[in-house]
């Protein structure tokens, strides 16, 4: 039997079975859908019941209790003492307030379930006519001082006041009852309500149930007649790959794509049987074996040709380019030697000159002594200082030209110990503090590298920071290969837009005049950091202070 519908289903496009079980899902999921529209529409109209009628009657029949109680109350105490604030409140109660509370009540019992509530409280209303009339009797009665005075109008108040209350007591029996009921309706709606909703969970539930199931039965059938035939098929196209198929059948006829798919394969086999051989000949180097085609059209075997050949091209070209490249790299290296030895010999020959402009100067002041002006003086000195910084800039040229060179000898080294290795070789400001991190981890680096790097940093920091107290913070987080260090001070501060611009050999926020301060430090940091995979960067803001980051392997 299962074979049976297997065999029905093979016979159906893979689009129509698509279809099927798609339009199966969505007739479920609208017949669901509507069910539970319908549903929540009915609860909401009961909570829009419960919320504009049924609720307000139950508050309003406990007012309509209270103010009839109240009456009670005033007429008591009226006909026991005079009182006009009283007397007055009954009037009111008798003239506005009765009738309007009862006029409100019996509007929100227009509802066809609080039929019962409204012919309570006409009855209610009814026979509090009767009380009003007492209560009247009882102010006409009572209406001058003089009246409490006299025994016979006191023991006639005493008399409808008793009658008043026994009335009372009596509707609020009857308006407790009504209390109750309208109670017992609400709960009935509202167990309507959580009916509802109940259900709707239950028809939930039931669409899910119905949506699982029918995605099984989807999947199970997208499994055996399309996915395990996939999986066959792509099993048997790898085992083609490889040369080992000769031919294969369908277990079943098919009539959908898969089967299409099939023959196509079949075909596809037919056509590298032939050219298996060829293709492990050619695999295997042999460039010259002749590919058999089996027309003109043969586009598999135009292709083993072409391949055969472009292999036999290629080869012979990498040969030519791997001389090529060896030789390239010959000369790239004599080269970069070359250029070496010219930097060196270049700021060599240029620091003569400027020692010879040097020391000439001083043996001019020395010879010329008082016979100079001052203002001669400071020129010659401003020219002596030109020469120095001359000098420096050379230096800085040759020392950046060297930088990122010296990662041969290579060692774990202690940051710690080069951080205060140089410390020490720096002439530091008495008042300057230093807080250096005791958890400074080991790192990867020729020291070389690694002690010229902190120099940078650490010198950059004191020679900028004119604070009256300064101080320097020095720390370091590892995260994964990379530890990132920070050399932070209380300075300046650098304005957001030089935060590049500092790291460009011979930039400088400062005056050019002085000596010390090229503005290549940190071009040279960068460029050793970034030699050892890397980067350095600045957070910072005018008047805040500075903080460096770079980042080296652990």
């Amino acid at each position: 039997m299962w074979e049976s519908i297997i065999n029905r289903i093979y016979r159906m496009k893979i689009g129509t079975r698509t279809a099927i079980s798609y339009f199966a899902v969505i007739m479920v999921v609208l017949t669901f859908t509507t069910a539970s529209i319908l549903l929540l529409q009915y609860a909401k109209n009961i909570d829009i019941k419960i919320a504009s009628n049924f609720s307000p009657v139950i508050s309003a029949i406990k007012d309509y209790q209270l103010l009839i109680e109240e009456s009670g109350r005033l007429s008591a105490e009226i006909s026991i003492q005079a009182n006009e604030a009283k007397t007055k409140r009954l009037i009111k109660i008798h003239q506005r307030l009765y009738t309007r509370q009862k006029s409100t009540l019996i509007g929100l019992c227009q509802e066809p379930g609080l039929s019962d509530i409204k012919k309570r409280i006409i009855s209610v209303d009814k026979r509090f006519e009767n009380t009003l009339k007492l209560q009247k009797q009882l102010i006409e009665l009572m209406n001058a001082d003089s009246a409490y005075r006299n025994p016979m109008k006191m023991l006639e108040a005493k008399t409808i006041k008793d009658r008043i209350d026994s009335e009372i007591n009596k509707l609020k029996l009857v308006l407790s009852e009504t209390t109750l009921q309208a109670i017992s309706v609400f709960n009935k709606l509202d167990a309507q309500k959580f009916a509802s909703y109940r259900t709707l969970s239950y028809l939930l539930l039931i669409m899910i149930i119905v949506i699982a199931i029918l995605a099984a039965i989807s999947i199970l059938i997208t499994n055996f007649t399309i996915i395990k035939p996939i999986k066959e098929l792509n099993a048997i196209l790898d085992e083609v790959g490889e040369g080992k198929i000769i031919q294969f059948q369908s277990d079943a006829p098919r009539e959908d794509e898969i089967g299409d798919m099939i023959s196509s394969a079949q075909k596809l086999v037919q056509g590298f049987k032939n050219k298996e051989q060829v293709a492990n000949a050619i695999g295997k180097g042999d460039y010259d074996i002749k590919v058999p085609m089996l027309s003109r059209r043969d586009r598999l075997g135009k292709a083993l040709s072409e391949m055969r050949d472009n292999l036999k091209l290629s080869k012979e070209k990498e040969a030519e380019n791997i001389k090529s490249l060896e030789a390239y790299n010959v000369s790239l290296m004599k080269k970069n030697k070359q250029l070496e030895e010219f930097a060196y010999i270049t700021s060599h020959d240029l620091k003569s000159p400027l020692r010879g402009i040097n020391n000439l100067t001083e043996w001019i002041q020395e010879d010329m002594g008082e016979k100079l002006s001052e203002e001669s003086n400071a020129y010659f000195n401003m020219l002596r200082g030109r020469a120095h910084r001359m000098e420096a800039l050379i230096n800085s040229i040759l020392q950046y030209s060297r930088a990122e060179k010296t990662k041969e000898n290579q060692e774990t080294i202690a940051s710690k110990s080069v951080v205060y290795e140089v410390l020490e070789s720096l002439d530091l400001p008495e008042n300057i503090s230093i807080l250096i991190d005791d958890a400074l981890p080991n790192v990867t680096a020729n020291k070389k590298d690694l002690t010229e790097v902190f120099k940078v940093f650490i010198s950059n920091a004191i020679h900028h920071n004119k604070s009256i107290e300064p101080i320097l913070n020095i720390s370091a987080q590892q995260i994964g290969r990379m530890v990132t260090f920070c050399i932070a001070d209380n300075g300046p501060g650098i304005p957001e837009e030089f935060h590049e611009k500092i790291f460009t050999i011979f930039q400088t926020l400062e005056r050019r005049d002085e000596v010390e301060n090229i503005g290549a430090g940190l071009a040279i940091g960068k460029k050793i950091i970034e030699g050892y995979g890397g980067k350095v960067w600045v957070k910072s803001e005018k008047g805040n202070g500075a903080k460096f980051y770079f980042e080296w392997p652990a």
